[in-house]
């Protein structure tokens, strides 16, 4: 199971991947993988739940694997 991240932690993967910004509006912003086929929401709280960050590894399945490390 995945423990919980920080935001900053999170967002920083995301952009090292490859991956962009499609919206960053409400409480959510929304990324969308290189390829642009796969997409995830990412929450404004400090700290990401385990549940999202195992929603987004799932998500972004074009990512290579251990990404988010």
């Amino acid at each position: 199971m995945a423990k919980p991240m920080r935001r900053q932690m999170v967002v920083r993967a995301l952009a090292r991947a490859g991956c962009l910004v499609k919206a960053d509006t409400g409480n959510h912003t929304k990324w969308v993988c290189p390829c642009g086929q796969h997409s995830a929401s990412i929450p404004r709280h400090n700290v990401t739940s385990p549940g999202v960050i195992t929603s987004t590894i799932k998500r972004m399945a074009c990512l290579p694997e251990g990404w988010l490390q």
